[in-house]
């Protein structure tokens, strides 16, 4: 088999957390091509891959917007015409929703590999496969992602390699290298500290990360980097930063590749259940996460250097991926009351 395409659209998390397969495919077929077919707004995480050989951008959050426009038309047939030049080996849907089988019902490929009943997102997608499997029980994400890949070829998944390096340009290694220089320190730990979240109801408040950080300078000599995506990360990194005006720095937005070596660059990364986690999961730094309305078993990045706590919700809910109330709880209340020393002592915990 000399040609894969992978179906995994969005979200960056969900994203990043599929890169094993690629690994998996690169070393079981060094020489194949590996397709993806991506969002257009997180391609840059899909084309600096280095083992990618081709993007197909497929714009389904513009078709759900103006679905009666000639241009959505007009750009659909063009993806259509596009795709349906390559007959791939395996086509792998790793996305098990009904926009991705409608995508893989246009697509050439006499394997179409995906979710079976007890794991599919969404039932409706098992109409455009016709390879399925479930991954084992209880595993992380990844491996879920690397198991339904892995039993297409018959063989047991093999342990999750996350690590790859980002492909930037010597313009963006220049900015690195002067960032190096200039903000890195080469007595402290550097922190690099990412508050922000999808959800709000995933995400400390910005008091309780002021007061666990507290605890951390005054246990280690430290450097914090704080990290924003959007114009509310931004508000809560000025905040963070004038709590420490004398041993921290906001560093300007970056893309996705270079944010990727700059963590390389850093001692640690704390992060909420993000895209900036799993990213910093690509690396060889260890990560620090909190977790509460999602399952950190689920969405840890694995191995020893990654330590994560999970909150506690207090209205009884249990869940193996994430909470049925994600995005209605009124409190958030799991992970909002988390409180700084809890985090400290976990930090802290020599265990895994």
């Amino acid at each position: 088999m000399k040609k894969f395409l992978i179906i995994r659209t969005g979200a960056l998390g969900d994203l990043i957390q599929t890169y094993p397969v690629i690994h998996y495919l690169h070393e079981k077929f060094p020489d194949a091509q590996i397709d993806w077919m991506v969002e257009p707004s997180n391609a840059s995480l899909v084309q600096a891959h280095p083992y990618i050989h081709k993007t197909l951008l497929v714009p389904t959050k513009f078709w759900r917007k103006k679905p009666f426009e000639w241009a959505t038309w007009k750009t659909t047939l063009n993806l259509w015409k596009e795709v349906r030049q390559t007959t791939y080996d395996a086509i792998f849907d790793l996305q098990g929703n009904s926009r991705s089988g409608i995508i893989l019902s246009q697509l050439r490929s006499p394997n179409k590999v995906g979710f079976a009943w007890n794991s599919v997102s969404e039932w409706p997608n098992l109409l455009f496969t016709n390879k399925k499997s479930n991954p084992p029980p209880g595993k992380s994400s990844r491996e879920d992602y690397l198991a339904i890949v892995a039993n297409f070829f018959g063989e047991s998944p093999p342990p999750v390699n996350d690590q790859i390096v980002l492909k930037i340009t010597p313009e963006q290694q220049k900015s690195l290298d002067a960032l190096n220089k200039q903000i890195l320190s080469k007595s402290k730990d550097n922190i690099i500290v990412c508050p922000g979240s999808a959800w709000p109801n995933k995400q400390l408040s910005t008091e309780s990360l002021i007061a666990f950080l507290s605890l951390i300078q005054q246990s280690t000599p430290c450097n914090f980097l704080f990290v924003w995506g959007s114009a509310n990360e931004r508000t809560m990194t000025e905040q963070l930063h004038a709590k420490f005006p004398d041993g921290s720095h906001i560093i300007d937005r970056m893309s996705l590749p270079v944010l990727q070596h700059f963590m390389g660059m850093c001692d640690l990364v704390i992060a909420m259940d993000s895209m900036a986690l799993h990213l910093a999961a690509t690396t060889q730094t260890p990560t620090f996460s909190v977790f509460g309305a999602s399952s950190s078993n689920k969405y840890k990045p694995l191995g020893d250097q990654h330590k994560s706590f999970q909150g506690q919700c207090p209205y009884g809910y249990t869940f193996a991926k994430r909470c049925p109330i994600l995005r209605t709880c009124k409190t958030g209340a799991c992970i909002h009351d988390i409180t700084a020393q809890q985090l400290f002592d976990r930090l802290k915990d020599k265990g895994p």
